[in-house]
């Protein structure tokens, strides 16, 4: 339908590295951006008034603490007026701790709040933002080297988030790579790990977790897996949920030639029991 770039593109930005949409705003990330020194990153909220047939750039989000090459903008999620956002590389924990950013508006992106967050735990290696995920007053948050995954909550519309739980995989493994991708709807979470080796190295899995006390707890459920996983697929590269079904994405699968990629779509109709 159309094509968008950055109002202020340069070489390097890699604007697109990561995108979210609600309704008529999409927030576009680009961590290459260098606006406070090389990868310190940056991320653009765009908005359509007329159906999709243009798009105009509302905003641009940086760190009101930024770090060269902190790869602000490595992840990106939106509900409503809150857009989060990764910063995996950021330093303020330790080296590459990682933290993440959460801005909300109540004017449209004229104006907007900002508050840092990083887990109680979080230690320098862990890349804490590798993946965000939103929805309502829960925010998912994954990391990278730390094989864990953070749920946190407001209560008071944003002003504050309180860390709620800790997820970590029921047959967890070094290495694995826990949270490289996260998705949340209602009460379930989903959790890439693209690196498990359960059908061979690196085939990967997914994980599902489900709350039914309001997020006071999460349980996992469900590990999810290829019917046809084979070693290097990188099964949970990706992942998205909708109701009532999840989204998996192999970034490495060859069913039409080495590294060509699929996408597997799981079902369930007994609220979450099986898929």
């Amino acid at each position: 339908q159309l094509k968008v770039t950055a109002s202020d593109a340069a070489s390097g930005d890699q604007f697109g590295v990561s995108v979210a949409i609600d309704g008529n705003t999409v927030v576009v990330g680009a961590y290459g951006d260098d606006d406070a020194g090389g990868g310190s990153g940056s991320v653009y909220v765009l908005r359509t008034t007329d159906g999709g047939a243009t798009y105009v750039e509302l905003a641009k989000l940086t760190a009101s603490d930024p770090e060269m090459a902190a790869y602000f903008g490595k992840s990106v999620a939106i509900d409503g007026d809150t857009i989060v956002v990764g910063s995996p590389y950021d330093d303020d924990a330790g080296s590459q701790s990682g933290s993440v950013y959460v801005f909300r508006t109540s004017n449209g992106w004229a104006t907007h709040t900002e508050i840092e967050l990083t887990a109680a735990d979080t230690a320098s290696g862990d890349l804490f933002g590798r993946s965000v995920a939103i929805d309502g007053n829960t925010i998912v948050v994954g990391t990278s080297n730390a094989d864990a995954v953070y749920v946190f909550r407001t209560t008071d519309g944003g002003a504050t988030y309180d860390e709620l739980a800790k997820l970590t995989a029921s047959d967890a493994a070094e290495g694995d790579r826990f949270g490289w991708s996260v998705a949340i709807d209602g009460g379930t979470i989903v959790v890439g790990t693209p690196y498990d080796d359960d059908a061979g190295l690196t085939s990967g899995s997914a994980y599902v977790f489900l709350t039914t006390d309001g997020g006071a707890t999460y349980g996992q459920v469900a590990k999810l897996t290829a019917s046809d996983a084979a070693s290097g697929d990188q099964f949970g590269w990706s992942v998205a949920i909708d109701g009532n079904t999840i989204v998996v994405g192999a970034l490495y699968d060859d069913d039409a030639g080495s590294a060509s990629g699929s996408i597997y779509v799981f079902l369930t109709s007994d609220g979450g029991a099986t898929y």
